[in-house]
């Protein structure tokens, strides 16, 4: 497995879970205010991870270039 592959891999089971914590939180899943809190710093933190990979791959990108 490439290092593309694999960051490719990962992008998609971050996608996942960010689906699944949108999911919970756009119908009403939500028990309470801390998993509310936790909720929404993981989508914080899976935002980000999306962010930097998706960086990462387009330095990659441009440098294969």
């Amino acid at each position: 497995m490439s290092e593309i592959d694999f960051v490719q891999f990962v992008q998609k089971k971050i996608k996942e879970r960010r689906s699944s914590v949108l999911d919970v939180l756009e119908h009403n899943g939500v028990k309470n205010m801390e998993q509310y809190r936790e909720l929404m710093g993981e989508l914080t933190a899976l935002n980000y991870l999306l962010q930097e990979l998706s960086s990462l791959l387009d330095k990659q990108e441009q440098f294969d270039d």
